[in-house]
């Protein structure tokens, strides 16, 4: 593991080396990853990327039922500390549940998930969120198979983030964390990544083509956030899934796209709307700024960003619809458009609601922004930092996984290099370059603080538009401290989180 640390910090020095004298040479190592710093492989790591890494949505509350298997579990392993800390903290637990791959794809609790030789999980993670801020592991079901008892499950030996310990050799534990990040690849490229922004806004595009007119408010709204999205979904469908993403994960393409369509169907449109979704999760918007949840810095700052945002579509729409309720009713091309998007014809959304009042509207609209810009720009631009380091996050394991704790207790450093794909530089090749190739800087006339500017001034914009830009404009602006001081009072100081700076938040969904 030592030398991949190593090999990684000479490929970054001889990048630089090479842009010095050519500025072209830039290649995926010019910029850093998270393999250059000493503690990557740490629990303080893994648990930031919960909150800041390229999948900061899908962390929530532990439900009673998980509280009580890993209970139940830590009684059989004779782990009185764990159960004592489950028992009095049941509040502040919290876990990426990843239980129901099986079922998304079709199989069986007990079969494999494999493919080519590459083994895919079936995770389970439980956190202690300290009341510092620390979001600390506590235990991991490798890999879940219908029930806790039929699953190997290990417990962390530290139990807490400041206890000392010797993580770097405790390679049990680090096998355990490497099973959730292949599960969290899969889940956040296919479902968070290419399922929640990329399909569910081609969905949008195309009704709004259908059912508004070129010069209606709305489709005037939308329309500077749709560019390259359709070509971008194309070549996806074409070329990125079938080619390339398939190859890369132990699902076959046949499960790939079971639960590519799993993850589509149980896209809860209302549900996910900011505020709702973060309190579901266990995160109130009112709370964000107590020191507990400081580190969470994407939810601090997508809550904001959505109220930003739908400061902007409110004032637009106050206007346009200014017979409130009964003049959005009245417009019949947004009942059209809902039929559109949720038709078995169409868009096969069902969770899409019906709008009727100006409110329904509004955070309608404001969805469908903050879905092609803030939210896309979360979950893409991250990649190449977390996971062209291939060790931080592969897509897939290339050894069998453990199928009793004895025999994952007994893993050395071998057996967690025996997971990476060295002997497979394909594989290895294209979890490094994907990211770096899906994470390019986004040009300043793409950014959403640009759109805000330009749009202010644009004479070929409706005038209640334009008004409203300006007020954007500033709010954004203003917005950009906010991003430094949230990143700022991270406890990690190694990695800031600035990809919400909306002079880098991508205008549309842009690759």
């Amino acid at each position: 593991m030592q030398a991949l640390e190593v090999h990684n910090f000479r490929l970054h020095t001889e990048s630089r080396k090479r842009a010095k004298s050519d500025s072209n040479a830039r290649d995926m190592y010019f910029s850093k990853n998270i393999g250059l710093r000493r503690d990557w492989y740490t629990d303080a790591a893994f648990g930031q990327q919960q909150f800041t890494g390229t999948n900061p949505t899908t962390i929530t509350l532990a439900p009673r039922r998980w509280i009580d298997e890993f209970t139940s579990t830590a009684q059989a392993q004779g782990r009185a500390d764990i159960i004592s800390l489950l028992t009095e903290k049941a509040e502040s637990l919290y876990m990426q549940d990843y239980s129901d791959f099986r079922s998304s794809i079709g199989i069986s609790p007990g079969e494999k998930i494999v493919s080519d030789g590459r083994h895919g999980c079936s995770s389970v993670a439980l956190f202690h969120l300290e009341p510092e801020g620390k979001l600390h592991p506590l235990g991991i079901v490798l890999d879940y198979k219908g029930s806790i008892e039929e699953s190997v499950t290990i417990f962390n030996r530290r139990i807490t983030s400041n206890v000392n310990g010797d993580e770097y050799m405790d390679w049990p534990w680090r096998y355990a964390k490497m099973c959730v990040q292949v599960s969290d690849w899969l889940r956040h490229e296919v479902a968070i990544h290419l399922v929640n922004t990329h399909l569910v806004e081609e969905v949008i595009i195309v009704a709004a083509y259908r059912s508004f007119g070129p010069n209606h408010i709305i489709f005037r709204l939308l329309e500077p956030h749709w560019s390259t999205t359709l070509s971008l979904n194309k070549a996806a469908r074409e070329t990125l899934v079938p080619s390339i993403i398939i190859g890369m994960t132990g699902l076959t393409a046949s499960q790939t796209y079971a639960f590519l369509k799993a993850a589509y169907d149980r896209f809860d449109w209302k549900g996910l709307y900011v505020p709702n979704d973060l309190r579901t999760r266990g995160f109130p918007v009112k709370c964000l700024d107590e020191p507990k949840y400081h580190n969470y810095a994407y939810a601090r700052n997508i809550s904001k960003t959505w109220n930003i945002i739908r400061k902007f579509v409110a004032t637009v729409l106050s206007k346009e619809y200014a017979g409130g309720d009964a003049a959005v009713q009245r417009d019949a091309s947004i009942g059209i458009f809902c039929d559109e998007v949720r038709s078995r014809k169409g868009g096969q959304l069902t969770s899409f609601p019906a709008i009727e009042t100006l409110d329904e509207l509004i955070d309608f609209v404001t969805m469908c922004i903050h879905v092609a810009a803030p939210q896309h720009t979360a979950v893409n631009y991250l990649q190449q930092y977390y996971q062209t380091f291939v060790p931080n996050k592969p897509s897939a394991l290339h050894f069998p996984i453990p199928q009793f704790l004895s025999e994952l207790c007994s893993f050395t450093e071998e057996d967690l290099l025996s997971a990476l794909p060295l002997k497979r530089p394909r594989d290895w090749l294209l979890m490094a370059q994907v990211p770096y190739l899906l994470s390019f800087e986004v040009p300043e006339e793409s950014t959403i603080l640009h759109y805000a500017e330009t749009t202010s001034s644009s004479r070929a914009t409706p005038t209640v538009i334009r008004s409203a830009a300006q007020v954007l404009a500033s709010d954004l602006r203003a917005f950009i401290d906010t991003v430094i001081q949230n990143s700022n009072e991270l406890d990690d100081q190694q990695t800031p989180y600035l990809v919400l700076d909306p002079s880098r938040t991508a205008i549309s969904i842009l690759i």
